[in-house]
């Protein structure tokens, strides 16, 4: 296990509540699983760490954690949330109805054309 340190950035830093935390972790995917278990039934950080990408050590570790991304001790992760745009549609659409079947995205999205609001109702009723 190595103890390491994870930097928030913007809205992760707004889910997570502080701007960093120490972890021992032995690898990423542990070390995410670490800092959402600490937050109990809030699921903020989890929705916002699903959209986000990391960078350990300055090294850009993608979008898509994988279970054996090893970290050195001291290691540093930065949790770098989706800054502008990106969100699924269907979190946009279901943002606009002001009605989600799952998390609240970070960001609000406000869609006001008509072919949003056609889709509100076939949007809701599907999941995710």
């Amino acid at each position: 296990m190595a103890k390491v340190t994870i930097q928030y950035w913007a809205a992760a830093r707004a889910a997570a509540g502080v701007d960093a935390e120490s972890v021992e972790a032995g690898t990423l995917a542990e070390a995410l699983e670490v800092i959402v278990a600490r937050r109990g039934a809030d699921g903020r950080l989890r929705s916002v760490l699903a959209t986000s990408s990391f960078l350990v050590d300055g090294t850009s570790a993608g979008r898509h954690v994988t279970a054996d991304l090893a970290l050195k001790d001291a290691a540093v992760i930065e949790v770098l949330p989706q800054f502008a745009g990106g969100l699924p549609a269907r979190w946009a659409i279901r943002d606009y109805c002001g009605t989600l079947g799952g998390p609240r995205p970070t960001v609000s999205v406000p869609i006001r054309s008509e072919v949003a609001r056609r889709r509100c109702s076939s949007a809701l009723s599907k999941p995710g």
